[in-house]
């Protein structure tokens, strides 16, 4: 049972993320003391941590104690590593340690927000699977190709639990307090904390309007599926029509109902989408980034790149 829980702090971190790994733990601490769970805020810098919002944490442990208490409590540590979307480079080397002395014993490490980038770049996940968040998922594929980079909420692989933070950060921490206590823990924290369900964690993380409507039909889930699976390599819409047991005239009446859009108008925003997110975050040339969003030439793709945003793909180069 895992009772020494660390929870590291990196500048930048998600004040919401923290609160959803902290107080499910700290419930769980008060709802059963018989469990003698200890929490504490480590920093990683050794001074006062200053959320992306602009909160400051000052916190109990510095990391270097942090690190020879780990190595001394083995068998019952467990790491939560809380960044932001954005790392701070002065922190880069610290988090890499950490990482490795962790993966070595085999610690069970739940890193989320910018995290997964920090654990691929590590080493520990290599030849393994991931998630980050989805902003920078794209990216994340192009740039680890021996990791199964996964659209998900969180995503195990052997001792080592990646997430996008913000609200998945909860469904992974109750998660893991179901696995590492129980399910009557998990519950009770529920309860306490008045949540009526948490979502599994290979669920895709919430990205556009599409993910969140609540009431649509099984059949148009399953078209949107395919489209999200076929951003690089774009699949016509006979060949949805023809997987999901629908006409063409029904997919594209389930398109005006819920988005307003034809399919083929929602399909196109999409892989701009995923476009914007390689121009962003990685080095690849707007030729490479037009090919692998499923664009004949980078002529049609910067047109329709204009057209949607009102830049061209180079202005969102220049300005990142």
């Amino acid at each position: 049972m895992r009772q020494n829980i660390k929870i590291v702090l990196v500048p930048g971190f998600s004040y919401l993320s923290l609160g959803a790994i902290l107080e499910p733990l700290h419930t769980l601490k008060k709802l059963s003391p018989d469990l003698f769970i200890q929490y504490e805020l480590i920093s990683i810098s050794g001074e006062p941590i200053f959320s992306e919002s602009g909160v400051s944490i000052n916190c109990q442990t510095q990391l270097q104690e942090a690190i020879k208490d780990i190595r001394r409590k083995t068998q019952t540590s467990v790491v939560f590593l809380c960044c932001g979307l954005k790392t701070p480079f002065t922190v880069q080397s610290l988090l890499k340690r950490i990482l490795r002395i962790c993966n070595q014993h085999r610690i069970p490490t739940f890193g989320v927000g910018a995290a997964g980038w920090k654990m691929a770049g590590s080493g520990i996940l290599s030849g393994g699977e991931g998630t980050v968040h989805w902003t920078t998922l794209a990216a994340f594929k192009e740039m680890n190709q021996d990791i199964l980079a996964r659209d998900a909420l969180f995503v195990s692989s052997d001792h080592i639990t990646s997430s996008p933070g913000e609200a998945a950060a909860l469904d992974m921490t109750i998660s893991f307090i179901q696995k590492e206590y129980s399910q009557d823990c998990a519950d009770q924290v529920c309860d306490h904390l008045m949540i009526t369900f948490t979502r599994n964690g290979d669920l895709e993380q919430p990205k556009s309007n599409a993910q969140r409507l609540r009431d649509v039909p099984r059949s148009l889930k399953k078209v949107l599926s395919l489209m999200e699976g076929h951003l690089e390599n774009p699949i016509t819409l006979k060949s949805i029509s023809e997987t999901v047991g629908l006409s063409l005239r029904q997919i594209e009446r389930l398109f005006s109902i819920h988005f307003n859009k034809s399919p083929k108008q929602y399909y196109i925003v999409r892989r701009l989408l995923h476009a914007r997110q390689l121009i962003e975050h990685t080095s690849l040339s707007i030729l490479e980034i037009s090919i692998v969003s499923g664009f004949t030439s980078r002529q049609i793709f910067s047109k329709y790149y204009k057209k949607e945003f009102g830049y061209s793909p180079l202005d969102t180069r220049r300005a990142r």
